[in-house]
């Protein structure tokens, strides 16, 4: 039961700081948090110090939490370790795609419409499913909780960095490349493949 609490405030703390509600001048109390979740200390403590694993909080002894700092820099090296990863997986795995993956990962691809996706968190948790489909194919736990966590963090760089001017970046952000990256694969085009992954992992 602890942990299911948990992970719930764990989740709504997460989407308090992409939709700009926590931010890095917000300090954040064990105390405060377990009056209004109205829950004992445990399952708060529990989610706290996950959030400060994941380097999303920075902890301040006898103080509080405050949202770790990043910036482009920080959004740039998430970038380059999913480039690392994402294609080196591709690339060993290239042989293992079915019929029946096609058909699970197209199902991830949606049309990219700006009017129906008005936020950062709404866009990203669009683009994270198509990624996270890929990655259940190469049949590796832990690759597949890791860019879980990887896309995680870079959701919230992300929203902290373009949150405010969403509307002016939006138009060069909703281009389609999953199917590009899909139908290449069904073409058994390796190459092409890869580039059209690096050039979606690189639009962010």
């Amino acid at each position: 039961m602890s942990s299911t609490i948990s992970d719930k405030i764990y989740k709504d703390i997460v989407k308090s700081i992409v939709e700009g509600e926590i931010n890095q001048a917000t300090l954040l109390t064990e105390r405060g948090l377990v009056e209004k979740y109205k829950v004992s200390k445990s399952p708060v403590r529990e989610a706290l110090v996950k959030l400060c694993n994941q380097q999303i909080l920075l902890s301040l002894p006898r103080y509080g939490y405050r949202v770790y700092l990043t910036d482009r820099k920080y959004l740039l090296s998430i970038i380059h370790f999913r480039l690392q990863i994402e294609t080196s997986y591709l690339e060993e795995n290239f042989d293992i795609f079915t019929s029946q993956d096609y058909k699970r990962i197209r199902q991830t691809i949606i049309p990219l419409d700006k009017t129906a996706i008005k936020t950062p968190m709404e866009y990203w948790q669009k683009t994270s499913e198509f990624h996270l489909a890929l990655a259940k194919t190469y049949q590796d736990p832990f690759m597949l909780d890791s860019l879980r966590s990887i896309l995680e963090k870079q959701l919230i760089t992300f929203s902290n960095l373009y949150w405010n001017n969403w509307t002016e970046i939006s138009d060069r952000k909703f281009v389609d490349q999953h199917s590009d990256i899909l139908n290449a694969i069904e073409e058994r085009n390796l190459e092409k493949a890869l580039y059209y992954l690096r050039l979606d992992i690189n639009s962010f």
